[in-house]
């Protein structure tokens, strides 16, 4: 392993080479693709209710909006941009939207807040989106 690891270091620190660049390229698109794929917004994927418990500053980042979601009687918790045209509030509930393949990867609707009519979502969630939800 030690020889490998010299091997290594010689190819990609001192031997002066445009295939260097290759090594730190091609590491660098797959971590690109990775956040592309998990980041984008869904398109398919069924819908449940997504409770806002803090709006936030991080130090570096855009204001964010962190929210827990129920599906089939596990809790997940995640973060999204705050939308300043939709102002969405704490403690209000929202629609949310999440992937079949992974329930951790969602997306909340700011716009659309649930009913209080609306109790609870079923445990796999809705399919399609409920009426209520659908634009007019």
């Amino acid at each position: 392993m030690n020889k490998f690891l010299k091997t290594l270091r010689y190819y990609l620190v001192e031997k002066e080479s445009k295939w260097n660049y290759l090594f730190i390229i091609i590491p660098f698109i797959g971590v690109l693709i990775y956040n592309h794929i998990k980041v984008s917004p869904l398109k398919y994927g069924n819908y449940t209710i997504g409770y806002i418990d803090r709006i936030y500053w991080p130090i570096v980042n855009h204001k964010k909006v962190s929210y827990e979601y129920t599906v089939n009687g596990k809790e997940y918790s995640k973060s999204s941009i705050y939308n300043s045209d939709k102002r969405p509030k704490k403690g209000h509930r929202y629609l949310v939207q999440f992937s079949l393949e992974d329930n951790n990867v969602s997306d909340i609707f700011q716009d659309i807040p649930v009913p209080d009519s609306i109790k609870q979502a079923p445990p796999g969630g809705w399919k399609e989106r409920p009426e209520w939800a659908k634009p007019k």
